[in-house]
């Protein structure tokens, strides 16, 4: 919006320097001009450091080419009131209240639209994430992973992405016959019968519940059974209910998938052993001490990889190779995994696997995602009151609720560890960042409501007509959408630095969306609308929104539709709820 604008006005100088010969050297900008909030506000509200980039092409100082270029700007004073050159070579503007005005407007008449962009252009993309072993509950390390990807995929959709989201279910292999063995045991240790517990394997009390399920809806029609056929039957119906338990938590956590991919269904279908030989066909597979072993070093691996054991099972690796390779037959542009950070050394694996089948790896993103901490108050929580040794998601989803879960599992980077602060996410203060965030939204919508609703006065108990007509607010809404000069009258010169400011905020926000969708860190949104709940809020201590004058009031609350329309915005992308009342 206005970076495009200022972007265009400092291309026309350059180019217009050029010609008039006072950039020597230069037929053309050869690098990139890039628009940015400086450092410090006291720099101005943009600025340009072109001039640093382009000194080694023009063969003169940063500061010479900044000042030349400034001599050939062409700027409406409305649009930008003043600009200066600064050292080492930036050019700095201030911003009048032309484009300001204009920006709001583009907000209001784009709506729930405003700040998508085209980079996706319509491509594929898939992207799997959680995958969890269905062998018990989902811990907040898994949480970490489903907000985040669900985050993403929301944010990939939003800039054009036609997103696909797939849980990989991991239900076949040796954990998946332990779950058997123990959950044979916990059924009959339920039912009464006096036997041992595996010692190797999952804790009885993480799987109590499962099986809990399963005699609730079988009761003991089971115990006929041997115990081969009672730990494959046991294994199969305590998955199942396991599985249904990740659904319906996901679900609450608002985090939905296309589908859930089986892996048993990859052997099933020979895929596996397809895979395999697909590896020898190419060449890049070879057999040593009985094992299969993929070529992975000479595909830019440390290493070579085993594929098939010598006993005869296939390994992780080719299990992911075939299911990769079934993704890349599905027709995606992109193909983004999240796995959690202990799971890094398998990446360089598959690559490898991925280039050894002939797929392009530029299409293949790998993200990991690194541990939840939780505290309270400052301690270090550990345990978990059921499972003994981690604290599941579901029980921070039941202390916290799920809005703040969502918030404090998207803020940060995916390679950086969280901190999540059970108690602070608890309370109901600017401290808490979900909290304030959703608080803001709540704001604006009461000043919304109170413009347009009657109210009681509290001396003469009397009804009084509210502030604004609903005929009056339709007009209002319809030169919102069409006319920048309805917002004049929003910048009193006394506090424009806060009117300003907020604003700013709102126009930035299709640069952030750029930013976080190009660098896959959904979290920076989180951290906008925190930033924009603080300029409301700052806004709001000095500035009077509902006033005597028609104009004011007009203008004032175009801006808080603004606000609450970018918040509502960013809040669906991250998965908040917007509420209109707190």
């Amino acid at each position: 919006m206005i970076q495009a604008k200022l972007k265009a006005i400092v291309e026309q100088a350059i180019a217009k320097a050029i010609d008039a010969g006072e950039l020597k050297h230069l037929s053309a900008c050869p690098v990139p001009i890039v628009i940015e909030a400086p450092r410090l506000p006291e720099h101005g509200d943009l600025s340009c450091g072109v001039a640093l980039r382009l000194a080694c092409h023009a063969k003169t100082s940063p500061i010479k080419i900044a000042e030349t270029i400034a001599q050939f700007l062409e700027v409406n004073s409305e649009n930008v009131s003043r600009f200066e050159v600064a050292s080492p070579g930036f050019i700095n503007f201030h911003l009048g209240t032309g484009w300001l005005a204009e920006a709001l407007c583009e907000v209001i008449k784009l709506g729930s639209a405003f700040g998508k962009l085209d980079l996706g252009a319509g491509q594929k993309a898939l992207i799997e994430y959680v995958s969890a072993n269905p062998t018990g509950d989902l811990h907040i390390g898994h949480g970490r992973g489903a907000v985040y990807g669900s985050c993403l995929a929301n944010l990939l959709h939003f800039v054009g992405f036609a997103v696909e989201q797939e849980f990989y279910l991991n239900d076949t292999g040796e954990q998946i016959n332990q779950l058997g063995r123990c959950a044979w045991a916990a059924y009959k240790r339920l039912l009464g019968q006096d036997v041992v517990y595996p010692s190797e394997g999952y804790p009885e009390d993480s799987l109590k519940d499962f099986v809990n399920q399963v005699i609730k809806e079988h009761g003991d029609k089971f115990l006929s059974l041997n115990d081969t056929a009672g730990e494959e039957t046991l294994r199969d119906v305590t998955m199942a209910s396991i599985i249904l338990s990740h659904k319906n938590l996901l679900d609450r956590l608002g985090v939905k998938f296309n589908r859930w991919f089986s892996e048993l269904s990859l052997h099933q279908k020979d895929q596996v052993e397809a895979v395999l030989s697909e590896f020898s066909k190419r060449g890049q597979s070879y057999e040593s001490d009985g094992a299969v072993w993929l070529k992975a070093k000479e595909l830019g691996d440390e290493r070579d990889r085993v594929l098939k054991k010598s006993g005869g099972t296939t390994t992780y690796l080719a299990a992911d190779a075939a299911y990769h390779l079934d993704k890349y037959e599905r027709g995606y542009d992109r193909l983004i995994t999240i796995w959690g950070s202990d799971h890094h050394g398998q990446v360089p694996g598959l690559k490898a696997a991925v280039k050894a089948l002939g797929k392009d790896p530029n299409k293949l993103e790998v993200i990991l995602t690194q541990i939840v901490n939780l505290s309270r108050n400052g301690q270090i929580v550990r345990m978990s009151k059921r499972m003994g040794t981690v604290v599941t998601l579901a029980e921070v989803m039941d202390e916290v609720g799920t809005d703040a879960v969502r918030y404090y599992l998207a803020e940060s980077n995916p390679q950086n560890p969280i901190n999540f602060d059970l108690a602070l996410a608890k309370q109901t203060s600017r401290e808490n960042p979900a909290f304030y965030i959703q608080y803001a939204h709540a704001r604006c919508s009461s000043i919304l409501r109170k413009a347009l609703e009657p109210s009681n006065n509290p001396d003469t108990h009397e009804l009084t007509p509210a502030p604004v007509s609903r005929s009056q607010w339709d007009k209002w809404l319809s030169e919102y959408k069409s006319s920048p000069e309805v917002f004049s009258a929003i910048f009193d010169p006394q506090i424009f630095a806060h009117q300003k400011r907020l604003v700013m905020r709102l126009v930035s926000f299709p640069g952030e969306i750029e930013d976080a969708a190009i660098t896959r860190s959904p979290g920076r949104l989180a951290r906008y609308a925190y930033e924009l709940a603080n300029d409301l809020q700052k806004f709001y201590e000095v500035c009077r929104v509902i006033t005597p004058n028609e104009e004011v009031t007009r203008a004032r609350l175009g801006l808080i539709l603004a606000t609450r329309q970018v918040l509502q915005n960013v809040l669906g992308i991250i998965g908040i709820s917007a509420p209109e009342k707190m």
